[in-house]
């Protein structure tokens, strides 16, 4: 006992400096450019293995302080005049918070495309840089484009204005916060055979899609965009989501037009919503979610006729109507809890009625999930416990209160007979239970023995069963 342990003896070399290149490489892709370059004093292996890395990265990081601006242009001159040129450039990205002279601008975002770039993100927080001709970024092996970035539409007839990217699969255009019209020409997305996901953030549309052809295309993500006036043609479109988009008023024949769609998000902040049916034969995931303040301003109707449909999140309380044959999840929860705490008296008691009638559209899931917090809010009155109809869930296995609750938890008795009542096997759960380890997190369980006279329906763990 009185014999000191052994130290090991240290390998003599540096195990991570006897790594090959291309595992270095990868480590240094997790880091800024500046990062990377820093590197290059750890050792004489480390001194010229930035130069071979094909990842350049010029995020804030590599504009701060020490640097002036003179500074930071010196570092990236030295960064492109000192990599080794006969490496290809697979990722670029640069988020330039600082006014470039716009030659070095153009140099700096034409190196990559010169080197065979393979991924380019660009975003010019400055405000006065002058539009980019589209053919700035022609390229035949760019694959994924992301370009916050003024850019010249203009006359789409003149060569300068049409990019060539035959290989391209993601195209991502957000609109600078200084434009206020930001309008993309039909020109700019028939030249994309290979493209599969294209967003658009503050793009408007052009008004007839007649002459674009997108064969490849599976996923469109519109955000702070106009729909055109013409159904579109995406009979392979597999994903879809909408954000803060007008809804036309035909807009059912955009989704019934959507006959493999599997995946579909939307999301709305304005009150004037047309009723709409989401009829698609193939939709498997639905997420509706609405910022609207006060439930009464919902006032529009969504039917859902989707036979494969599995799962639904219903962001906000609105009205909702199904059509489908067997419902696995449904999920319901508040955007901002806090909004709602601010709400008044009246506009509560309203949320909590079309929080009910909502409930009773969505009889066929087998899986409930409640915003926890959400439920507290609506039963802090007594004013919130009206007489319940008979429970409309038959198929009901699990309603699982999402975290965020504060304890303890107390579920109001009559809405967990309104819950559990239509199956006496249903369960209350904080968490699903894994299939190695099944009913460990089971809160409480319906039992139909328990006494009327009960008020509230405590939530425990099952230690406090214990």
């Amino acid at each position: 006992m009185n014999q000191r342990p052994k130290i090991a003896k240290q390998d003599e070399g540096d195990r991570l400096s006897s790594l090959p290149d291309d595992i270095l490489h990868q480590i240094l892709s997790f880091l800024g450019t500046r990062q990377a370059v820093q590197t290059s004093v750890l050792s004489k292996r480390w001194r010229h293995v930035w130069t071979t890395t094909s990842s350049l990265t010029f995020d804030w990081y590599d504009q701060l302080f020490p640097y002036t601006h003179s500074g930071i242009i010196k570092f990236m001159e030295h960064v492109l005049s000192n990599r080794n040129h006969e490496t290809p450039v697979s990722c670029f990205k640069l988020f330039a918070v600082y006014p470039f002279p716009p030659s070095f601008l153009r140099r700096l975002i034409r190196y990559p495309i010169d080197h065979n770039v393979v991924e380019v993100d660009i975003d010019l927080e400055f405000h006065r840089y002058q539009p980019f001709n589209l053919s700035t970024f022609s390229s035949n092996t760019t694959q994924r484009l992301k370009l916050r970035a003024p850019l010249d539409f203009g006359d789409s007839s003149g060569s300068d204005r049409v990019w060539v990217l035959p290989v391209l699969k993601t195209l991502h255009l957000i609109c600078p916060p200084h434009i206020s019209n930001y309008k993309i020409p039909v020109s700019c997305l028939i030249c994309l055979p290979a493209l599969t996901t294209l967003c658009l953030d503050g793009v408007e549309l052009p008004e007839s899609l007649s002459s674009m052809s997108l064969p490849a295309l599976t996923t469109l993500n519109l955000k702070r965009c106009n729909l055109p006036q013409e159904v579109w043609a995406f009979p392979d479109l597999l994903n879809l989501e909408l954000d803060d988009v007008p809804l036309p008023q035909n807009i059912t024949h955009f989704f019934s037009a959507l006959v493999s769609v599997r995946d579909v998000k939307l999301y709305f902040t304005t009150r004037f919503i047309p009723d709409f049916t989401i009829s698609c034969p193939q939709l498997a995931c639905l997420v509706i979610g609405t910022r609207l303040l006060v439930p009464s301003h919902c006032n529009f109707q969504i039917v859902v006729v989707a036979p494969k449909l599995r799962e639904l999140c219903c962001i906000g309380i609105f009205q909702v109507k199904l059509d489908v044959d067997e419902l696995e999840n449904v999920s319901i929860k508040l955007w901002d809890t806090n909004q709602y705490n601010k709400a008044t008296w009246e506009n509560k008691i309203v949320a909590y009625r079309h929080f009910i009638n909502m409930l009773s559209k969505l009889s066929s899931a087998k899986i409930l999930t409640l915003d926890s917090a959400m439920i507290q809010e609506f039963f802090v009155e007594a004013v919130f416990y009206p007489e319940y109809t008979p429970s409309p869930f038959k198929n009901l296995k699990y309603v699982k209160l999402s975290p965020g609750y504060k304890e303890p938890f107390i579920m109001p008795f009559k809405f967990a007979t309104y819950l559990l009542g239509g199956n006496s096997g249903a369960t209350i759960v904080k968490a699903l239970p894994q299939r190695s380890n099944s009913c460990t997190l089971i809160c409480v369980t319906w039992n139909s023995s328990i006494s009327l006279r009960e008020t509230f329906f405590s939530l425990v763990t099952p230690q406090g069963m214990a």
